[in-house]
């Protein structure tokens, strides 16, 4: 069960949207709306349409239909305003009425919205009846200090109308920096407290509530915001890693927080620690109940330094003996991490989503790894680290081959694979470099069905040369295209910040077309939605899915 669920049944679903997260995906290069992460997540909701909208920054009720029937129906309760909706907020500044209401047009002015009185030409029929009138009934609740909490029910339902309708007002909500409110860290203090309609099937009336993050006596800071956005989505039960923090897009620059089951692994710029950067950390910790807290600066050239040197460092501990070894579980899959390892832990965490496709065989809706029966499918993980995709393959019924250039993560992989009562012994790992692999592989007439290629960003090694993935990433996914079996699938995947996801995607496309297999499905995909983007952050991991003829 995903948590942020209040309300689902075969026509329709009601979530509690969590801040820090679109409706939708806005462009198809960055992250996931909550939308489009739903619709990855199960078959169940490969339908699911988009009735209305909550900005990224506000959180609450949010409903999407399943069926035509209902999507019907919901689409004409909200154009005939059957639909209630009522959202609070926090306000700062002073307040004279205890009820207002808000009348005005919302005109959009190129990325912006603006709001302008009412034409005079009009009459107040024909004013109601524009695409540009907007109306909020707006009503204080309480009080304190210098603090007010007020509901806001919006008759209309135009883009940010609440928002510009408080600031107009002179009452802008609390953290709203575009119209004019205070800024608290770029959190924005507005809930969709509850939504009113009538079953699409059966017209009974239903009451969706949702209480409010915030409130007079409590304000939510970065870290219990962030968190709520993780665990909104993400079951414990069944993924207990995954990034905290990230970056501006959760509004710290340059710190980056993950979760490993009851540890926290902070990364910053310093070498040393900060006392800023150790009181959040510890903050942090303290508010997930953490057993440890570790300490990594963020490296410019990773591999270059020893073990022990880019190694996180224990920076506070409940436990007395506190293990750098953690068992930590993603999609219900374990792994073992390692504080002690060097600087990567044992497992990318923005892989998270891509594994959960190999483990539940759905790619995008419409998009499946295909099933073969009449024999065992074959998988090849090329630098495969510590081999987290081949463990998901072996889960999905698939015969892997993992290929690395290091005989101790080989190992690694296979006490994971253990981890996970899979027989490491019926699996292959392969020690040696990819690029001369490959020709063995080729001499052989070894093919595969499933190909993972997620090359480091920059690689040397004495048999290949050198690897730079903004100039080679499309040479070598040319190359291994001859390995894959027809109706095989294969996943490139790069790090690389500097290559524009617009060009990676044109770059494998026309190594597929020169190569002369058809290119039968296809699904680009960035960073989960914990590793959040925005404008000061851009996503910088593309992952690009084909299946081939």
């Amino acid at each position: 069960m995903i948590p942020c669920i209040l309300f689902e049944d075969e026509h329709l679903v009601v979530i509690k949207k969590p801040a820090g997260i679109n409706t939708h995906r806005p462009s198809p290069y960055t992250t996931d709306g909550i939308y489009d992460w739903l619709k990855n997540q199960n078959p169940r909701y490969y339908n699911l349409s988009t009735l209305h909208r909550l900005d990224k920054e506000t959180s609450g009720i949010l409903i999407f239909g399943k069926t035509p029937e209902a999507n019907r129906s919901l689409t004409n309760q909200f154009a005939k305003r059957k639909i209630q909706k009522s959202y609070y907020f926090l306000t700062d500044r002073p307040i004279n009425f205890s009820q207002r209401i808000i009348r005005s047009d919302i005109l959009r002015q190129g990325n912006h919205y603006i709001t302008t009185p009412l034409s005079s030409q009009l009459n107040a029929l024909s004013q109601k009846h524009s695409n540009t009138y907007a109306e909020t009934h707006f009503k204080v609740l309480e009080q304190k200090n210098e603090y007010s909490l007020i509901e806001a029910i919006p008759v209309t339902g135009r883009t940010h109308q609440i928002r510009i309708h408080a600031s107009w007002g002179k009452f802008p909500i609390l953290g709203d920096q575009l119209y004019q409110g205070t800024p608290i860290g770029g959190y924005l203090c507005l809930h969709a407290v509850k939504l009113l309609l009538y079953h699409p099937i059966t017209h009974e009336k239903l009451l969706f509530e949702s209480p409010s993050p915030f409130n007079l006596q409590s304000i939510p800071g970065l870290i219990s915001s962030a968190t709520t956005l993780r665990t909104s989505l993400l079951s414990e039960n069944q993924t207990n890693a995954y990034r905290l923090f990230h970056s501006q897009s959760d509004g710290f620059e340059n710190i980056y927080i993950d979760k490993f089951n009851k540890h926290l692994l902070i990364s910053g710029l310093s070498q040393k620690l900060s006392p800023e950067i150790k009181k959040l950390a510890l903050t942090a910790g303290k508010q997930l109940k953490s057993n440890t807290v570790w300490y990594r600066p963020l490296l410019k050239t990773p591999g270059k330094e020893s073990n022990e040197t880019a190694s996180p460092t224990l920076i506070w501990s409940k436990e007395p003996n506190p293990t750098p070894e953690v068992e930590i579980k993603e999609n219900g899959i374990k792994y073992k991490i390692s504080f002690q390892s060097g600087y990567s832990v044992g497992i990318f965490l923005d892989q998270r989503e891509n594994r959960q496709r190999i483990l539940s065989r759905r790619i995008a809706p419409n998009f499946s790894l295909p099933y073969i029966s009449n024999r065992t499918p074959e998988m090849l993980n090329a630098f495969a680290y510590t081999c987290a995709f081949s463990i998901c393959a072996a889960k999905a019924g698939y015969h892997t081959t993992s290929l690395d250039l290091s005989k101790k993560y080989l190992s690694w992989g296979a006490e994971n694979m253990a981890l996970n009562n899979i027989a490491p012994q019926e699996h292959d790992f392969i020690y040696g470099d990819v690029f001369n692999w490959r020709k063995r592989f080729l001499n052989k007439g070894k093919k595969f069905d499933l190909i993972i290629l997620d090359p480091p960003t920059f690689s040397r090694s004495r048999e290949s040369g050198t690897f730079k993935a903004e100039q080679d990433i499309g040479k070598l996914a040319a190359s291994w295209i001859s390995l894959l079996n027809s109706q095989g699938v294969m996943l490139i995947s790069t790090n690389c910040a500097k290559l524009p996801p617009k060009d990676f995607e044109e770059i494998l496309l026309s190594e597929i077309k020169q190569s002369g297999r058809k290119l039968l499905k296809s699904h680009y995909y960035t960073q989960p939605f914990d590793f959040a983007a925005s404008s000061q952050c851009k996503p910088y991991l593309k992952t690009y899915w084909i299946q081939l003829n």
